[in-house]
């Protein structure tokens, strides 16, 4: 399938990259694997039962925290596998991918997949100008502008995970979620099925906690993780996926990053390739388990440069990694954070063939 170029973004990345010399290899690499799939969503769910049943076996107080840590980093990747439904392919057939995602995936997470699309795709559409709701929701927050020392940079994650941001988290959540939409008057209007899986989801969540009587368990191990630990593998994440700090040049391929992940961080930072950021903008129709082969097409064309749209590590002490970035010594133009919100790009007609 394919689509005009629709904003000045989307022209800078044809000058650079062949589009349609890529056509073959991103139509091979956009086919949906529903045993991938359900192998993913299996695969975090076994890991957090393993950890609420080691909890219970093991019957110490330090196995508490360290589940809640173990259970925040497969909260991620059930959200990034929230995001994969998001752009319609978790599963070949977008119904159920859709109602797999919501009881799987996002209603768990306090989201819902219908509702965190409907933002995202005007991301993806809009990156870092006032149409983007992320970038508005994180412009007034002095807490995701970056750089900063060191110790008021840990000082950021540390209050993620003691849930001192969690007010600034939740207002951003909250056009996603079910009550959002109900009650609050989020886009899109919840529909038949949405109330029905909800509905759903909710006798069977308090059927099981009823039963089991594990709602101390419940509380601690999933609802505080959500809020809390979760949130600062999130907002790690998060930076490294677009720059905050300068006004922004209508460029996504310079303004979008792909970051070489290690194996730990790929667990707690980044689950399920969701470091190759710019990789998936280039390309939102191929899923996760192929990011990394598409951005081997993006090194190869010569689109990836360091320290500007991509990272070898989050944390690593090469000078080429994220936290040497929000780290760094300021320069002039950096001493205040970018609050004034641009005009959104301005539409091209250029005709040039997009993959979609």
């Amino acid at each position: 399938m394919y689509a005009q170029v629709v904003d000045e973004a989307d022209v800078q990345f044809s000058r650079r990259v062949d589009r349609q010399a890529m056509a073959a290899v991103t139509r091979e690499m956009s086919r949906v694997s529903n045993l991938r799939a359900v192998w993913a969503m299996g695969t975090q769910w076994a890991v957090i039962v393993a950890s609420i049943a080691a909890v219970v076996v093991v019957d110490r107080w330090w196995m508490w925290p360290l589940a809640a840590v173990v259970i925040a980093t497969r909260q991620h990747a059930l959200f990034i596998l929230l995001h994969e439904a998001s752009h319609h392919h978790l599963l070949s057939n977008r119904k159920w991918s859709d109602a797999v995602s919501d009881l799987v995936c996002a209603f768990p997470l306090n989201m819902t997949t219908v509702g965190y699309r409907h933002e995202h795709l005007l991301h993806h559409r809009y990156v870092n100008t006032k149409q983007d709701p992320y970038w508005v929701h994180m412009q007034p927050d002095p807490s995701w502008h970056f750089p900063r020392t060191p110790v008021r940079a840990a000082a950021v994650f540390l209050g993620d995970a003691l849930g001192v941001y969690m007010p600034g988290h939740m207002k951003v959540v909250t056009p996603w979620t079910y009550w959002g939409r109900l009650l609050g008057g989020a886009k899109p209007a919840l529909s038949k099925a949405e109330h029905v899986r909800y509905a759903l989801y909710v006798t069977g969540l308090v059927t099981l906690l009823v039963t089991t009587g594990a709602w101390l368990h419940w509380l601690l191990l999933w609802v505080l993780p959500t809020t809390t630990v979760m949130m600062a593998f999130f907002r790690m994440r998060a930076l490294g996926e677009h720059p905050l700090d300068a006004e922004g040049k209508g460029d996504e391929t310079r303004e979008t990053r792909d970051i070489r992940a290690t194996a730990l961080e790929g667990f707690f930072v980044s689950p399920l390739n969701s470091n190759y950021h710019l990789t998936h903008h280039a390309f939102p129709s191929v899923p996760f388990y192929n990011l990394p082969r598409m951005h081997q097409e993006l090194e190869k064309a010569g689109l990836l440069e360091d320290g500007v749209n991509r990272f070898d590590s989050y944390l690593g002490r090469k000078d080429n990694s994220l936290v040497k970035y929000l780290v760094r010594k300021p320069d002039s133009s950096e001493t205040a954070p970018v609050m004034d919100v641009r005009p959104a790009r301005t539409v091209s007609s250029t005709s040039v063939p997009l993959h979609s």
